[in-house]
């Protein structure tokens, strides 16, 4: 983890009706980033800008450049989608522990649901890289709203059948991990999807880690506010115990955490 200060924008660009692609300048977190990690952003010291960081998923790495993917929902992300190129941002990274990639499994699969997209393209390049064999399903509410993902063998799913099979993200997993050799899963998404995720995969015996979504200040574990309970009764902090977790770990039984 490093702070760095004063990060050159590249390009900020809309890439669905409602989400950006935010590209950096900075060979130092290019360097030293792993699949699964995150960015903390702030946007300034200024009085009319949000007090504490953001985090982002690192969406892709490519030679120098990092870059994010964000949903336009709030002040922050309002703020952030009007910054240019003339502009720099405070960030620090790269935090938090990312996907532990098994090279021995025959078969990599990366589930993601809406803005769960965000970090499998570089979980994706990564497992490209190793040569291994993986394919992402990937659900969204419609067309409007999906982000093209930058992994070939892709199956897509949406809420009102304007993209891909009509329905839930997760009913495209059953009939795939009976299809693979040997599998692997890998998810982002909403709280009740990555419960379903959870929820198969130990019905199919498959290994899981998800990747959890929650509300952050620190972000390196100080101040407690994005625990989850764990399933023997503790807690865990998101930012550094995860985002990543083998989602045997998670009490999926507790109140939305995402």
């Amino acid at each position: 983890m490093k702070q760095y200060p004063s990060i050159q924008i590249a390009s900020n660009i809309p890439v669905s009706d409602k989400a950006h692609e935010l590209s950096l300048k900075a060979p130092g977190l290019a360097k030293s980033a792993d699949p699964g990690q995150f960015i903390h952003i702030r946007l300034s010291t200024g009085s009319d800008h949000p007090l504490l960081r953001r985090p982002f998923s690192i969406n892709d790495i490519r030679g120098d450049r990092v870059s994010v993917l964000y949903e336009v929902k709030g002040s922050g992300t309002e703020l952030l989608s009007k910054m240019t190129p003339r502009d720099t941002l405070d960030i620090i990274g790269p935090l938090g522990k990312g996907f532990d990639i098994d090279p021995g499994k025959r078969h990599h699969l990366l589930v993601a649901g809406g803005m769960g997209i965000a970090p499998m393209g570089f979980l994706g390049r990564r497992l490209k890289s190793l040569k291994l064999k993986h394919e992402l399903l990937y659900g969204c509410r419609s067309s409007s709203e999906l982000i093209p993902p930058d992994i070939k063998m892709c199956r897509l799913s949406s809420d009102d059948g304007s993209c891909g099979k009509k329905g839930l993200v997760t009913s495209l997993l059953p009939g795939r991990l009976e299809d693979c050799q040997d599998p692997v899963v890998y998810a982002c998404g909403p709280w009740p999807m990555l419960k379903a995720v959870a929820r198969i995969c130990r019905d199919k015996k498959t290994p899981c880690q998800v990747s959890l979504e929650s509300f952050m200040a620190c972000g390196v574990g100080a101040c407690q506010g994005c625990v989850v309970r764990d399933s023997d009764g503790g807690y865990l902090s998101v930012c550094d115990k995860g985002p990543v977790f083998d989602s045997r770990r998670i009490d999926w039984d507790q109140d939305c955490v995402i």
